[in-house]
């Protein structure tokens, strides 16, 4: 009898291992369902933000196709160097305006709506540009271009940085900035094979479906739960959490604890705001690395990318056009790299290894390009080409990535805004001294100083940007209210406290 109840005793206990094993198992495969439909919702609505960012890519690279054409023709549109510098950087002296007022739709109306408004003066300005009669008109479309990149250009970062997880953060927030690249690749191609009006009308396509599609995604949680929308949020990451209910709810209550213990300590956001330790070390971090980037030649290739290769190359043996647009391949396919290299060695280490690889290679250009050499001519067109990979390797992409990490939530869309404003009025003061630069110090000292501004930039970056790799924006926050600015300090304190604790145990 004994035994027969020990047998049955054990029956019941492997029988219950069994019923425990299979509720194991069937979790762990609801919750990879979850997850992979988490990772297509966080997919889908990052895509519809791509549409738009390669949609600002093409008036960026426009000028680079437009400058070439209208100064091969005799006619009225006809163009002298100094409309040339006026045509490649008046994109850029109303993206400011853009991006400021991006802040306050951001805010006010939304991320996502405020990348819907941002297309439509976008796809005017294309217009205005097809159909111009004169400078006048075409100056004007280009400016009205400018305008809406500025409205888009931070709203899309915003979003993506508010809707992913820890662990899909970094390679989410970076590849619109590879889609940027292909927008400037697609009109490079476009300006290859169509005159110069056809491929204004062409580029009104992409902001089109952007627009239409953003009918169909859900707004930033973060935006909804700002503005007491909570049903709103729930149902905004259940979609984007591949309908977990458990972990949905669970980030909607730790969003709105988050927003009513900053809600105790300030009622409503002041300029003062600005001054806050958490706003003002990302403000600096990101807007130093913004004009490093830019004197480093990151845009200014993109813009005058014909003009200076028929520089680089000296002679008509290379089809100059055909250089410019693999420049643009390569920008497009190094982006990408950068994108998943961010989710594995993160961000410190890619940007220095950007920058350094910038450096090296445009300084052995500035040197090539002094000497003058006859005969080598692929030299350096080989050499620009890795200038281009490696600056776009960190530089191109990083700045946006950033913002949308180190920024806090209650200033986010604000901050973002100033940012981007910020950066556009630098753009379009380096883009329009740009060929008076180049004629005082010639292409070689261009190259001098884009390399000397890398390793400036990669000084600055080594002393200040955190880590941000797998962290939470709530950590990220967290870390810039501390009494510390330099990323250095952390690490020796991290290593002393180490130490303490490792003779602590050995004694």
């Amino acid at each position: 009898m004994c035994t027969e109840k020990l047998t049955n005793c054990e029956e019941d206990n492997n029988l219950l291992r069994n019923i425990h094993q299979q509720k194991t198992n069937k979790n762990k495969d609801v919750n990879n369902i979850y997850k992979k439909k988490a990772v297509l919702a966080q997919t889908l609505l990052t895509s519809a933000v791509m549409l738009s960012s390669a949609s600002c890519g093409m008036p960026v690279g426009y000028s680079a196709v437009l400058l070439p054409q209208l100064k091969s023709i005799n006619n009225s549109m006809e163009i002298d160097d100094e409309m040339g510098s006026w045509i490649a950087s008046i994109h850029s002296a109303a993206t400011p305006l853009g991006s400021l007022l991006s802040g306050v739709l951001m805010e006010r109306c939304g991320r996502k709506l405020a990348l819907q408004i941002g297309a439509m003066p976008l796809i005017f300005g294309w217009l205005l540009i097809a159909l111009s009669a004169n400078h006048a008109i075409l100056l004007l479309g280009r400016l009205i271009a400018g305008f809406s990149a500025g409205l888009t250009a931070a709203a899309g970062q915003v979003l993506i940085g508010e809707i992913s997880e820890p662990h899909l953060r970094g390679l989410l927030t970076s590849v619109p900035l590879a889609s940027y690249s292909f927008g400037i690749l697609l009109v490079y191609a476009l300006g290859s094979l169509l005159p110069w009006r056809y491929v204004a009308v062409s580029s009104t396509i992409l902001p089109v479906i952007s627009l239409v599609v953003f009918f169909f995604l859900p707004e930033s949680p973060v935006w909804l739960i700002r503005h007491r929308k909570i049903e709103d949020a729930k149902k905004a990451l259940i979609w984007l959490r591949g309908g977990d209910t458990i972990q949905a709810k669970e980030e909607t209550q730790h969003l709105i604890d988050r927003m009513d213990s900053e809600t105790k300590i300030q009622e409503k956001i002041k300029i003062t705001t600005l001054f806050q330790p958490e706003v003002m070390k990302p403000l600096i971090i990101i807007n130093v690395f913004n004009i490093m980037q830019l004197l480093s030649g990151t845009y200014l290739i993109v813009f005058y990318a014909v003009d200076i290769l028929q520089h680089i190359q000296n002679g008509p043996k290379f089809d100059h056009f055909m250089v410019a647009i693999l420049t643009a391949c390569v920008r497009f396919i190094f982006s990408i790299i950068g994108s998943f290299l961010l989710t594995i060695i993160g961000r410190r280490p890619l940007a220095l290894t950007s920058g350094l690889g910038t450096a090296v290679s445009a300084l052995i250009l500035a040197m090539f390009l002094r000497q003058n050499c006859q005969g080598f001519n692929y030299v350096p067109a080989l050499f620009i080409l890795i200038y281009v990979a490696t600056n776009t390797l960190g530089f191109l992409i990083l700045p946006g990535v950033l913002l949308g990490e180190l920024f806090p939530a209650k200033i986010r869309g604000l901050s973002g805004g100033i940012t981007f404003m910020m950066f556009n009025f630098t753009l379009f003061a380096v883009a329009k001294v740009f060929p008076f630069v180049k004629n005082v110090v010639g292409i070689s000292g261009v190259f001098l100083i884009f390399g000397m501004t890398s390793i400036a930039a990669c000084s600055f970056l080594y002393l200040t940007l955190p880590e941000t790799k797998e962290k939470s924006l709530s950590d990220i926050e967290d870390f810039f209210q501390q009494n510390r600015f330099l990323w250095m300090r952390k690490r020796k304190r991290v290593e002393k406290k180490n130490a303490i604790e490792t003779e602590t145990l050995e004694a």
